[in-house]
């Protein structure tokens, strides 16, 4: 919700100055070519038709490139250096532009047109400095979003999934969890409470877990969880806290959450869909056998 807030008050705050800097662009590009008009009619005895004709189209781009600015969905900060930088590069450019038509005092074309492209140029740079600054914050955002479950903030089924496909060599362990009665917590609790479930259990899963492990949401109330190597003990002892840890979860008075979990061992050569389909065999008896248990395929 913060981030959201964000975005709209920055989307605010550029609708407010986007027609400020069009109206300071137009007027300042007008004011220019007017009082050249009027204060220096004189034409240059020698106008060269490529030089005229390079520094229009210079011009040219550049107020496209402003066009394009404005229009952009940038950060204020990024669109406010743009902005400024390419309004000064273009007042630049069209005292550059008039400097090949027009006699005008020698001090605007050794200092007025220089420093004021210089200047436009280093605002127009740090702009998109920020610019590809605020493209890799969303790329990074939308590469997260893509591998994280949106509700539980853990990993996702298709990043699970992928994560074991690269892993196949090794051995491992597969843990498959799944919420017993789920749907009856939504019905009676309402789904606000059911979610709240869900991103309880994550919580408390995701600290339990050993670092090197893989916790993901698979959909609905079911979880994996990947371990590297196979150690029978070591399954059964964490399965065992698991099953605990759901307890901690209260839905009512003499009432917690509880799961079933199902456990498998990659065996010598074995695909993984061959191990995931054991540790849902094993789920499916675990949930048979009475629930709130482990089995192991």
């Amino acid at each position: 919700m913060k981030y959201s807030d964000n975005k709209l008050q920055q989307q605010t705050a550029k609708n407010t100055l986007q027609p400020v800097f069009s109206a300071v662009f137009v007027v300042t590009l007008f004011l220019i070519v007017t009082s050249y008009i009027y204060f220096y009619p004189e034409l240059d005895n020698s106008i060269f038709f490529n030089g005229v004709l390079t520094d229009a189209i210079n011009l040219l781009i550049v107020m496209a490139i402003f066009i394009i600015v404005q229009r952009a969905n940038l950060s204020v900060f990024a669109y406010v250096n743009l902005s400024i930088g390419l309004l000064l590069w273009s007042a630049g450019l069209t005292f550059d532009l008039l400097d090949e038509v027009l006699i005008q005092p020698l001090f605007i074309g050794i200092y007025v047109e220089d420093v004021l492209r210089t200047a436009g140029m280093l605002f127009t740079c740090y702009g998109l400095k920020l610019t590809i600054g605020d493209l890799t914050s969303v790329q990074q955002q939308l590469s997260k979003e893509l591998i994280t479950d949106y509700l539980t903030q853990i990993a996702n089924r298709q990043f699970f999934y992928q994560y074991m496909q690269k892993n196949q060599s090794a051995s491992y362990t597969i843990l498959l969890i799944d919420i017993d009665f789920f749907k009856v917590i939504n019905d009676q609790f309402g789904h606000d409470r059911g979610d709240q479930v869900l991103i309880e259990l994550s919580s408390l899963y995701a600290e339990a877990l050993p670092n090197n492990s893989v916790f993901a949401r698979l959909g609905g109330e079911e979880f994996a969880i990947y371990l590297p190597g196979d150690d029978r003990p070591k399954a059964c002892d964490l399965s065992e806290q698991l099953l605990s840890l759901a307890h901690t979860i209260e839905l009512a008075a003499n009432r917690t959450v509880s799961v079933s979990i199902g456990v498998s061992f990659k065996a010598p050569e074995e695909a993984f869909n061959e191990v995931v389909k054991r540790a849902d065999q094993a789920l499916y008896k675990a949930k048979n056998s009475g629930r709130s248990q482990y089995y192991i395929a």
